[in-house]
């Protein structure tokens, strides 16, 4: 559990008022949190909140898978 990923992933989810690509949000997390954040993590505290139901992730499929191991083109968006 890291308390302080999922209160930034929160956030910007909440502010975009749109899905948001995962790396982007990744991105926008790591801003907040630091430089320690690895992207493991973070896909760890997501797939959580989707567990817990706070969050949906969707999966462009025709788009192109231009970021970076292990980002897909995925975007997620506040359920709650």
């Amino acid at each position: 559990m890291n308390p302080a990923v999922e209160m930034h992933a929160m956030y910007h989810l909440r502010a975009a008022h749109e899905p948001v690509r995962e790396y982007a949000l990744f991105d926008r997390v790591q801003a907040d949190v630091g430089p320690e954040l690895s992207p493991h993590t973070f896909l760890d505290v997501m797939e959580r909140l989707m567990t817990q139901g706070h969050v949906h992730m969707s999966i462009e499929h025709d788009a192109l898978a231009t970021d970076p191991e292990p980002f897909s083109p995925r975007y997620y968006r506040v359920t709650d």
